[in-house]
């Protein structure tokens, strides 16, 4: 009887070991944030139509299948778009992520914020800087807070996740653009 007993308190013991490193590592500082950096052969200039054409981002954002302007659609702080994203962690459904820019200055950097209610919120910033000889340093940092008390508790794992989505998207953009610029025109 008491080798049943352990077995259980241990079969209890290691999800709640689990639990606590998962809240732990989410308390640290950093939680929330992701960077990804790429050079690209192109100037600024080229590759900030990337960031805005809805028909181009949905050449190098994966999983976005839609983009849909807000009432404020003009380019510049205070324009509104809303993504709509076929979620693969969540079964191919489909998910819509209002987008809000609050600092807008072309070609150098834009900053989004996004919210779902109940689920996140976070800056999203795109920096881009010229290199020299027509090559340029994108930088993408997001900082997002989740809502959701899974998501809390599962930001350590979502956040590294969203960092290798994150590459994997400039990656594709940084083929798109220097395609484009080879491109006979």
């Amino acid at each position: 009887m008491k080798w049943v007993l352990r077995i259980v308190a241990i079969l209890v013991a290691l999800p709640l070991m689990g639990a606590v490193v998962l809240l732990a590592m989410g308390q640290r500082s950093g939680a929330g944030r992701s960077h990804a950096s790429i050079e690209i052969q192109a100037p600024p200039e080229h590759i900030w139509p990337w960031l805005e054409d809805s028909a181009r981002l949905k050449q190098w954002v994966s999983w976005l299948v839609e983009v849909r302007d807000g009432p404020h659609a003009a380019p510049g702080a205070g324009a509104q778009r809303v993504f709509v994203m076929r979620d693969d962690n969540n079964g191919g459904a489909l998910m819509e992520i209002p987008f809000t820019i609050s600092d807008y200055a072309p070609p150098a950097h834009v900053t989004f914020h996004a919210e779902v209610a109940g689920s996140f919120k976070g800056d999203e910033v795109y920096r881009l800087t010229a290199l020299g000889n027509g090559r340029t340093r994108l930088d993408q940092v997001g900082q997002y807070q989740y809502q959701m008390w899974i998501a809390r508790l599962m930001e350590p794992l979502i956040t590294p996740q969203a960092e290798k989505k994150m590459r994997a998207d400039l990656t594709r953009l940084k083929q798109a653009v220097e395609q484009s610029e080879t491109a006979p025109r």
